[in-house]
């Protein structure tokens, strides 16, 4: 107890201090951004002009740009012969208006600090203050919103809230308020000192702003396909990773839920897995920053997530660029699909503040289905009674313990559990027994809590957005815990009207208590294995602690209970993600930019597993505590740096021609780090955790470590030009040239092409009577885009450590030297060609918007392991070669389905079909069997030509066997079968079962995925409900393998066997046949694939806005409180495990070849909480 209590208050203060010193970054970053700002207006007083015969207004707008006053004055009123000539050095604003203005029946006015207003002289000047707030059309803020009044070139920008204030010079001003994607709309104050304005959406959803890569783009004049995600919903939701809100959210966009346990990421597949061994996971760009590639690991888990502790309450929108036109520009690293996320920015205006709270109750949603303590004697009977009616002549099922202990020569009270029960099974009560579900013994209901607060405004001429969370959540299984403090704060100033100063810093702490649970001979394995029965005298401490284990289970499997509560596995990550730009308008729609971008990540994992819940360190655990305990601490650390320039250009001429282009160049380099330590003979004592208290072996052995160090770097010049005429005929193209260090000094450069047209039918004067078509578009479009997704030395030979045996009678050995793989010098980039054919569509003026894609999407040149010979020393060698092609159809549909003042109900719903095939394999396309470590000769894992990636290969099994199936010597039987036993499917017809009668059966990527939001609003109350799942896929699951035995005494079994085929229910379409057979069974059999089809409820929210309770207030200018179901109702088929998108362990067990599958994993949460959110 007293070294958690240190390792507490060694956590706190941690936190402490990292609190401390990000909230003192902040101060002095603010401070000085203050300072800016105040120096920029107080040079504002005079200012350097040379004019020559110029108009009044050029004038006024000449002086505008080199001072902090915004004029108001009418274009239209100024005499167009009166020219102006001047020129003045460090001379006040007022004087030179007196200047311009002079022999003119204009005169001006200073209203409050910073605005002008020219009138003429014999006017009364009586200005008006004009407040009000800016909506949508669901009564929602709309923020940035651009209020001007007519006819002059001042105006401001409505806040977060979407409040705003301004001063016009009379009644009479027309106030003009537009906002990107909704019509324009004007009015005048006619006596009204307050207006409050509703903006009603532009004709169809194709004038929503998407970011792509650097820069902007209206959806209309998107050519490629972009997905979108609009992320002002998520703080309506209770998330604790970005990944969370996209999940059946966008069509083609597969989040998958791996593992139920906190804090870990989420994998995202966009159109399917193109690459074999180079990795599926998209780029992910933040706030422009393209951060470095993360792959899972070979057994599906992460090391470093791109999105680990990145806040979803930061952020402001998510797009993904599914296709090569869409995501050339990245081409390097694009062939997987680039997710791009923007951050929040400040708006000029009133500081708002947003304060964001939920809290709420987790519990695993499904558990796994094995047979309870009665259950399991009853299977357990019968197998002993069998195995002891089979173990000679004259025994029988009804002799009881004694008489077969007699038989067997046994004495003072041995017992052979292969044949003796346990008598206790059979009494009432069961006395000295305690049965026990592991599951609810290790799995428990968890609290969470997470809070957002933030802070954004700013001046015309500096914005902020500042923002602070604390995330602390517990997870389902016993003593697993995730918490993350992070901050961040988007500052951007103008220095002056054509230079632009900006910086993004996010620094994240976090902490993450993550048990060994899942994977391979884990904790959830021994959870699904431990016999439901111990000793009442030991409890669920069963073998821990020195006691024995129960004497029907398996003695090297000990309490997962106590395991889980007593060791340490604990991983520390600190985080810095930073951006600081400068940008320079060197003439109207001619501007240059320039970022410098950084990642950094520390890592420390440590581990501790304490000699008390060590399997064989009972007989020590008196005499030397700690002699077998084990630990190890292990760094990480990287640092990603990236300088990009850019120029971009754009410009529109005879409002016809409309022409963007942007070209840039960048360097990108990655360093990482490993250093890790790990004990080699225990530990001096149980109460020191840390290294230092390590003891030697008796060869004087204290340590064993690694220690690595790589780099990595990418040199890109990129550049794309997009083309519109009257925003009816489209063309784009980019190209991207990288060069990366992973590959050969010959294969080093790769180029990245894309091309693409578009068709705005809507547009042609043909079209002007179909009234029901808002918008319509078709698109083409072609690109590709590049993969090093490998490791930085494959093409290089590396050397790595080895001992060498000199032989002889007193054998000699060396460490030395010798090479660690082949290298490829010839390795090139793995490229993904697509073609892209879309329609974009919206009906019944934005009411009903839908969008279809169809797709062609090849890998080739893959970077693939092929077998080599096993002369050579290795068995793969990395080479290019082979194609693997995602063909499919997305359709998304977003509709406002009733549209009231007090009622409205909308839906999005989407659907993606893809299918995966291998289309080449190197030469002569040779099949290449994959073996899984568990599965023998019979390789279950195929790539062949005409199939999907890693498709199934293994013995179907198609029913029972009949007495009439053992007469028939034509039923092919594995010898020692009888009635009751499975039948196998005979694929050649030769009578015998063996490994040539594997067939194809199943394979990973599922057929279909889809999601069905719809979003209900009554007055003040708003509902939500999302809906997903996906179909046509399969798993095959050695976590089910591994608890799906045809009985036992000493382990349990799936809950399927309840079942069984037995004599006395001689059911033969039974899922399994009957107990204790007497025959070999053949791996891989169907019986272990089961179906991935699932559909789940994923989030149910409801919603009540609350600001009706402070109808007076001036500071709460919105209010909301919300119940949410999260995860809480779903259905799957997966019976052998409790997750069929889990992945935690590398079933192949080949690295070159890796399988991510499922062998025990944590079952994905179901959440209730209460939150509320606060804007002031």
């Amino acid at each position: 107890m007293q070294k958690n209590r240190k390792h507490e208050r060694s956590n706190r203060l941690v936190a402490y201090k990292f609190l401390l010193m990000t909230k003192l970054t902040f101060i002095l970053m603010l401070l000085t951004f203050m300072d800016v700002s105040a120096k920029v207006y107080s040079q504002d007083s005079k200012i350097t002009l040379s004019l020559e015969n110029v108009t009044i207004s050029k004038a006024l707008r000449s002086i505008e740009s080199k001072s902090a006053y915004k004029f108001f004055y009418s274009n239209s009123r100024f005499p167009a012969d009166k020219k102006v000539t001047l020129t003045a050095k460090d001379k006040a604003v007022k004087d030179l208006l007196d200047d311009i203005l002079n022999n003119t029946p204009f005169t001006y006015h200073l209203l409050g600090a910073d605005i002008i207003v020219i009138t003429d002289k014999t006017a009364q000047l009586s200005p008006v203050v004009i407040k009000g707030k800016v909506v949508d059309e669901k009564g929602l803020p709309l923020p940035g919103v651009n209020i001007r009044v007519k006819g002059t070139a001042t105006g401001v920008s409505s806040a977060q809230d979407g409040t705003y204030q301004i001063t016009v010079p009379d009644e009479n001003a027309i106030l003009v308020y537009s906002f990107v994607g909704y019509k324009p709309q004007e009015t005048s104050p006619n006596g009204h000192h307050v207006l409050d304005i509703s903006l009603s959406p532009e004709s169809g959803s194709l004038n929503e702003v998407l970011v792509v890569g650097y820069g902007t783009q209206k959806k209309s004049d998107i050519l490629g396909a972009v997905t979108s995600f609009d992320a002002k919903n998520i703080a309506d939701k209770p998330l604790d990773r970005v990944e969370q809100a996209l999940i059946g959210e966008m069509a083609g966009v597969q989040v998958r839920q791996q593992t139920g346990m906190p804090g870990v990421g989420l994998s995202i597949l966009v159109r399917g897995t193109g690459s074999i061994t180079a990795g599926n996971e998209p780029l992910y760009v933040v706030d422009g920053f393209p951060l470095e590639v993360s792959s899972q690991n070979s057994n599906g888990t992460f090391t470093n997530n791109p999105l680990n502790n990145i806040s979803p309450s930061d952020i402001e929108s998510v797009q993904v660029l599914k296709d090569a036109a869409a995501g050339a520009i990245y081409g390097s690293r694009a062939a997987n699909g680039v997710v791009i996320i923007t951050t929040k920015r400040g708006q000029a205006g009133k500081v708002k503040i947003n304060f964001n709270a939920n809290t709420g109750i987790s519990s695993v949603s499904k558990k796994l289905d094995v047979l309870n303590a009665q259950e399991w004697i009853e299977q357990a009977t019968d197998v002993e009674n069998a195995n002891w009616v089979a173990s000679g002549t004259g025994r029988t099922a009804d002799q009881t313990n004694a008489e077969r202990a007699a038989i067997l020569g046994l004495t003072n009270g041995a017992v052979n559990t292969n044949y003796m029960s346990d008598p206790r099974w059979t009494e009432p009560g069961h006395p000295g027994l305690t049965y026990v579900d592991w599951q609810d013994e290790v799995f428990r209901k968890a609290l969470f809590e997470n809070y957002n607060l933030s802070a954004s405004g700013g001046s015309e001429n500096v914005k902020y957005f500042i923002s602070g969370n604390y995330l602390n959540q517990n997870g389902t299984l016993i003593n697993s815990n995730y918490i993350n403090y992070g901050m961040r704060a988007n500052v951007e100033a103008n220095a002056s009207k054509k230079l632009k100063f900006g910086i993004n810093l996010a620094p994240t702490y976090s902490i993450n208590n993550a048990p060994t649970a899942e994977g391979k001979d884990n904790q959830l394995m021994h959870i699904a294995q431990m016999v439901p029965i111990v000793e009442s005298s030991t409890g669920i401490n069963s073998g821990a602690y020195g006691t024995p284990t129960y004497t029907w289970s398996n003695a090297k499997v000990i309490s997962p209970y106590a395991y889980l509560k007593s060791t340490v596995d604990e991983i520390k990550i600190s985080r810095l993600l930073g951006t600081a730009y400068a940008e320079y308008d060197i003439l109207p729609g001619l501007a240059v930019k320039s970022t410098v971008n950084y990642d950094g990540i520390s890592q420390t994992t440590k581990t501790y597993i304490p000699d008390y819940v060590t399997v064989g360190a009972s007989s020590a655990l008196t005499t030397n505590p700690g002699l077998y305990s084990s630990g190890s601490y292990t760094v990480l650390s990287q640092q990603d740096f990236l300088n990009e320039n850019t120029i971009s250009y754009n410009k529109t001429f005879a409002n016809k021609h409309t022409i963007s282009a942007v070209a840039g160049v960048s360097y990108n380099i990655v360093h990482d780090e490993t250093v890790g330590l790990a004990t080699a003979g225990g530990y001096a004592n149980d109460i020191i955790t840390t290294l230092n208290n390590a003891i030697p072996t008796s060869a004087g052995v204290t340590y064993t470590g690694t220690n690595t160090e790589t780099n990595n770097t990418l040199f890109s010049y990129y550049s794309r030009l997009q083309y519109a005429y009257e925003d009816k005929y489209l063309i784009s193209g980019t190209i991207r040239r990288d060069a990366s260090s992973k590959f050969g000094a010959d294969n080093r450069w790769g180029t990245f092409p894309s091309a693409s047209v578009g068709w705005r039918i809507s547009k042609e004067s043909f079209f002007d009577d179909v009234k029901p078509v808002s918008d319509l578009k078709l698109r083409f479009s072609w690109g590709k885009s590049g993969n090093n997704n490998i490791g930085n030395y494959n093409s290089i030979p590396t050397l790595s450590s080895a001992n060498y045996n000199f032989g002889g009678n007193t054998p000699i050995s060396a460490t030395g030297q010798v090479v660690s793989g082949l290298a490829n010098p010839y390795l090139k980039w793995e490229t993904s060609t697509t073609y892209n054919a879309g329609l974009d569509a919206s009906f019944l003026a934005g009411r009903i918007n839908l969008t279809v894609d169809a797709y062609n999407k090849k890998n080739s040149d893959l970077l693939l392991n092929l077998p080599v010979l096993a002369a050579s020393g290795f068995t793969t060698s990395l080479q290019n070669i082979g194609a693997v092609v995602n063909k499919g159809l997305e359709l998304s549909l977003n509709t406002v389905n009733i549209k009231r003042q007090d009622f409205q109900w909308s839906m999005n719903a989407n659907i993606a079909f893809n299918k995966n095939t291998v289309t080449a394999l190197g030469p002569g396309n040779a099949t290449i069997q994959i073996a899984s470590a568990y599965s023998g000769s019979n390789a279950p894992y195929l790539l062949e030509k005409g199939l999907p990636e890693f498709s199934y290969y293994v013995t179907k099994v198609e029913g029972i066997l009949t007495a009439a199936d053992i007469a028939n010597p034509k039923v092919a039987k594995i010898a020692g079968e009888t009635v009751g036993d499975p039948k196998y499917y005979d694929a050649n017809n030769d009578g015998v079962i063996n490994a040539n009668d594997r067939v194809v059966d199943g394979h990973p990527s599922p057929d279909y995925t889809w999601g069905w939001t719809n979003t209900f609003r009554y007055h003040d109350f708003d509902l939500s409900v999302l809906v997903y799942g996906q179909h046509g896929g399969s798993i095959l699951s050695y976590f089910g393998r591994a608890i799906d035995v045809a009985g036992s005494t000493s382990q349990n079994l799936l809950g399927v066997w309840n079942d069984r085929w037995t004599p006395e229910n001689q059911n033969y379409s039974a899922p399994r046949g009957k107990l204790d057979p007497t025959y070999t069974v053949p791996y891989v059999t169907s019986d272990w694939i089961y179906s991935t089809d699932f559909i789940r409820v994923q989030n149910i929210t409801l919603g009540y806005n609350l600001k009706k309770l402070f109808p007076n207030s001036k500071s709460i200018s919105g209010a909301r409180v919300y119940v949410t179901l999260e995860n809480y109702f779903g259905h799957d088929k997966y019976t052998g495990g409790v997750n069929p998108e889990a992945q935690n362990t590398n079933v192949s067990g080949n690295s070159s070849y890796a399988v991510p599958g499922d062998y025990g994993s944590m079952p994905l949460s179901k959440t209730a909480s209460l939150g509320v959110n606060f804007s002031f």
